[in-house]
């Protein structure tokens, strides 16, 4: 039975709309554009607006877009692939000729072409009913009067200030030679200047205008994507993908993200009564660590862009496929596994609004600020989602021209009877499949309110400290030392992290009841979830 008063905050309660974000200021402006009459579109857009300037870490309209909307009237779920691609010069044997062995993890090389400022038209031009310059307006005075910083977003610009030589992006996040503090206010004008801009202007600005100008020159030095990159960018209406778990379908992004992940954990786990194992026991936690290596494996192996590679996205989730894959876990010993880097920086969040639309958003610049490189007058940091190509010529995802990489981006809305009952999205990058499942379960299996089942301890397998090994396994120290212990016994290379750890992600969802939205949002970030 769920434990009595273990959530830090309560649900949040609503009956005509829900916003859940990773900041308050956002969620604020979802829920001032529903209550003026807006549906859960357009307050995406203004919610995604104010987080590219109040977690210009995590996001931005320099990045990329993913998600997933359930229209009510249609009674059907959408997907919107907003990525953009690989600049025309981008090759192994262009990134030799620069005497590069292999892509940096920041800087112009690993810079795609950004896809959000087309995904929030495509959004408005199909499902919106605001305009853009409505929608954009609290964004345009967050970044124009400033806001007050919190302490997530002053230590990231400290901890990323020794990594990037970009000077534009020192320029604008340090001002006066340092970053700035708690509740210090923070002014970003050109970023202003750049929203101002687009909500006249629309998308062209970042793909023919001033702004793709100014991406096209600073990429003129260093980077892959030209003008002519920028010029045919677009973004694709396409079909989610879905599986069944304990009577709901539950829906995920496609490839070129890592939502398939989620879905063959999910296929592997239904066959066992779970909810038979104590939340956060041995059992427990070994079965879904195993499960979650041998999805992540496929994972690793098999997603690309579907449209350059083969991904068997059928035969990946048929359940027979699942049986056979689940028989490879061993109920007593940890098996091998060497998972992907589990950095990432990104935001996840759910609007529900009270016409039965809900929508689930997952935006970033992938690592923290992205590519660390900010074109001069723009204020717009430039993702590093390039950083995703490999060099093996044989892989789905090698480096090639005007090529989607691989996204660990993913969201989720599960249906029962094709009515929402749950969105879902998280940050943390490599590690959004494992917290999708572990959420996910706490819901459907032990029937935890959404405040709960994202509040409850989180596992992230990985390494991302020098000492670590390749599947070291951190585990919120809410989970009993005897528990880890034993864990250990089975050979699983855990690490006690603290509570409320910010690696293991900061998740957002909405369930919907019966003519009530039910909200939570993640303590381990600044986020907030408001319905009213």
């Amino acid at each position: 039975m769920p434990q009595l008063g273990y959530s830090r905050r309560p649900v949040a309660l609503g009956r005509d709309g829900l916003v859940a974000s990773c900041h308050p200021l956002a969620t604020l402006a979802g829920v001032e554009t529903l209550k003026a009459g807006g549906n859960a579109i357009d307050a995406a857009v203004a919610t995604n607006a104010v987080l590219a300037v109040t977690q210009p870490n995590n996001c931005g309209v320099g990045g990329d877009l993913f998600c997933l909307y359930y229209e009510a009237a249609a009674r059907r779920v959408h997907f919107l692939n907003g990525a953009g691609r690989s600049g025309s010069r981008a090759s192994p044997d262009e990134l030799h000729r620069r005497g590069l062995e292999r892509l940096p993890i920041v800087g112009a090389p690993t810079v795609s072409v950004p896809g959000c400022a087309r995904a929030w038209a495509m959004l408005l031009e199909r499902f919106g009913t605001c305009r853009l310059d409505r929608l954009l307006a609290p964004a345009i005075a967050c970044a124009e009067r400033g806001f007050p910083t919190t302490s997530i977003v002053s230590q990231a610009i400290a901890e990323f200030a020794p990594l990037t030589p970009d000077p534009e992006w020192r320029r604008v996040f340090l001002p006066g030679g340092r970053p700035p503090r708690l509740g210090e206010i923070f002014v970003q004008a050109d970023l202003a200047r750049t929203l101002r801009e687009l909500a006249a202007e629309g998308p062209e600005l970042f793909y023919r205008g001033r702004v793709a100008r100014a991406i096209a020159e600073r990429m003129e030095r260093d980077g892959f994507v030209t003008a002519d990159d920028l010029a045919a960018h677009s973004g694709e209406w396409g079909e989610p993908i879905a599986t069944t778990y304990r009577g709901v379908t539950v829906y995920e992004t496609p490839p070129p993200t890592q939502g398939l992940t989620a879905l063959m954990a999910l296929n592997m786990l239904e066959t066992d009564r779970l909810a038979t194992r104590a939340l956060h026991s041995v059992e427990h936690l070994h079965l879904l660590i195993e499960v979650v290596k041998l999805a992540y494996a496929d994972r690793d192996r098999w997603i690309g862009d579907p449209e350059q590679a083969r991904v068997p996205v059928s035969a990946l989730l048929d359940k027979t496929y699942a049986a056979e894959r689940r028989r490879k876990v061993d109920p007593g010993k940890a098996g091998t596994f060497v998972a992907g880097e589990p950095d990432g920086d990104t935001t996840g969040f759910v609007i529900a609004d009270g016409h039965g639309n809900v929508v689930a958003v997952i935006q970033s610049l992938f690592n923290a600020f992205g590519s660390g490189v900010v074109p001069p007058g723009t204020g717009i940091v430039l993702q590093n989602r390039g950083r995703h190509f490999t060099l093996d010529p044989g892989h789905p995802s090698v480096l090639a021209p005007r090529k989607r990489p691989f996204h660990t981006l993913m969201a989720s809305i599960a249906t029962r009877d094709d009515r929402p009952v749950m969105g879902f999205a998280t940050m943390g990058g490599n590690g959004q499949a494992m917290f999708h499942v572990q959420v996910l379960t706490n819901v459907f299996d032990y029937g935890l309110d959404i405040q709960e089942a994202i509040e409850r301890p989180r596992f992230l397998i990985g390494a991302f400290l020098p000492d670590d090994p390749a599947d070291a396994i951190h585990v919120e120290s809410r989970v009993p030392a005897r528990v880890l212990a034993a864990l250990k016994r089975r050979g699983h290379a855990i690490k006690a992290v603290p509570d409320l750890f910010y690696r293991v992600g900061h998740a957002h969802g909405v369930v919907v009841g019966d003519g009530v939205l039910i909200g939570g949002a993640d303590p381990r970030g600044d986020g907030v979830a408001l319905g009213f």
